[in-house]
């Protein structure tokens, strides 16, 4: 038996409730009530296992009583997600504009190219042009996934034809294939920073002009935020600001006006 999708979504709210139910007792023995609450945050692949370890600690340790539910997608369904109601605030890549969905712009973060491993000796692969991304078998997500939204877009600007081979979703399965030889891909620089200072592949930075992604926060516009979602916003914006700064997310520069 299959739940359709309304089947779905209202099984997600029954959960939701359920939660907040099992919350009341509590929230009466607790001096200030205030801080107790349920809240969920969708998170894309690469950015969640940067960013959301530290949010779980965080959260628990500031508001033990509050509950965060952390639920992973790519950016088109967690944009879907947000738009049902099913998130309270997501980490998106490159969104379109998005009726009922409020954007913040959080950082910018360079994009390379990641192809086998570099001859033996030569730590850094120079740049690539993107005159010469159309002679590359590359591994892409498929649309409407949000960097492949990216990629074709800025490769229908600079006239490039692109030879995508395959087209994969996950970004794990994307990397073994690219360390199997399989092709190349285009990938955020902090989701194979590892994996190039490892040797197990390269990085190339693409060049004249930089392809650059933005990672920016989401929330329902029409929905009034309660305590909880706020102080979620603002730890988030916290965690990821420390996170470019420690250099965990390498490549990344904060946009600095959406993190005061």
């Amino acid at each position: 038996m299959r739940l359709t999708r309304a089947g779905t979504t209202l099984l997600e709210h029954a959960h939701a409730v359920l939660l907040q139910m099992d919350q009341i007792a509590g929230v009466v023995r607790t001096p200030d009530p205030r801080f107790a609450g349920h809240v969920v945050l969708g998170v894309p692949p690469a950015a969640g296992l940067l960013i959301a370890p530290s949010v779980v600690v965080e959260l628990r340790s500031r508001w033990p009583q509050a509950s965060l539910q952390v639920r992973e997608g790519i950016s088109s369904s967690l944009e879907e997600w947000l738009l049902d109601r099913r998130l309270d605030v997501a980490v998106l890549y490159n969104p379109p504009p998005l009726d009922g969905v409020e954007l913040t712009p959080i950082l910018h973060e360079r994009m390379v190219v990641a192809g086998p491993p570099a001859k033996r000796g030569k730590e850094l692969p120079e740049p690539i042009r993107w005159r010469d991304l159309s002679g590359l078998s590359l591994i892409l997500p498929s649309l409407p996934h949000s960097n492949r939204r990216l990629i074709e877009q800025a490769a229908i600007q600079h006239g490039v034809r692109l030879n995508v081979a395959f087209e994969v979703d996950s970004v794990a399965m994307t990397k073994a294939m690219v360390k199997r030889g399989l092709g190349s891909t285009i990938i955020a620089y902090a989701a194979v920073a590892a994996d190039a200072k490892r040797g197990e592949l390269s990085a190339r930075f693409i060049e004249r002009p930089p392809l650059i992604s933005t990672v920016s926060i989401g929330m329902p516009r029409e929905k009034q935020p309660d305590w909880l979602v706020g102080e979620l916003l603002a730890l988030m914006r916290e965690v990821i600001a420390r996170s470019v700064a420690d250099g965990s997310w390498i490549g990344a520069k904060v946009i600095e006006q959406h993190l005061r």
